[in-house]
């Protein structure tokens, strides 16, 4: 009885830990009305929502589901991160006529390609282009824009993300968000 209780606590293990490394923290627009969220500071449109991925799509926690975790929002967050590098996804650095970079845009067809901006090591990407923060337009799950924060042509550019944004069958957002060492704020929006 003793090892039958033993290989039953090892298998609810194992699928623990297997729903553990699907956990994300997605970026998600509030009109979806996800039962649970999180702000974005200084966001309007946009919050975190704990979710996870399942037959190659993103799907949000239910409240009920979110509740038998027993988490807390920063122990979820903690976990989830280690999962927000899995792809490694690169992007084109987009240059004026004098060769200056302007903007990376990054897109895949990987429905988490605008989480990324959450991985631990995204600002190390763009660090010796950009600086030690930046700019983020994040208008649908597939496509990230990436500007610098200091002297950020970004605003010239919203025709584009609101493009992208308006011809998605999943669009994330029209605010723009700084990505910074102390996290994701949203600084202002992209208007039609």
């Amino acid at each position: 009885m003793g090892s039958l209780f033993a290989l039953l606590f090892f298998c609810h293990q194992a699928a623990a830990q297997q729903d553990q490394n699907s956990w994300h923290v997605l970026i998600e627009p509030t009109f979806m009305r996800p039962e649970v969220s999180f702000p974005i500071a200084g966001a309007r449109r946009t919050a975190l929502v704990p979710g996870y991925m399942s037959d190659g799509d993103p799907h949000y926690f239910s409240k009920k589901e979110w509740d038998a975790l027993g988490l807390t929002w920063e122990a979820f967050r903690a976990r989830a991160a280690r999962n927000a590098t899995e792809k490694k996804l690169t992007g084109d650095l987009i240059r004026d006529h004098n060769k200056v970079v302007q903007y990376a845009s990054i897109s895949s067809d990987y429905p988490l390609t605008a989480t990324m901006v959450l991985a631990p090591d995204f600002l190390k990407k763009f660090k010796d282009i950009f600086g030690p923060s930046v700019l983020v337009a994040l208008p649908n799950r597939f496509t990230v824009f990436v500007f610098p924060e200091v002297e950020s042509p970004y605003k010239d550019y919203a025709q584009l993300v609101l493009q992208a944004y308006h011809e998605s069958a999943y669009p994330v957002s029209t605010e723009v968000f700084e990505i910074s060492s102390t996290g994701i704020k949203a600084i202002g929006a992209f208007e039609d």
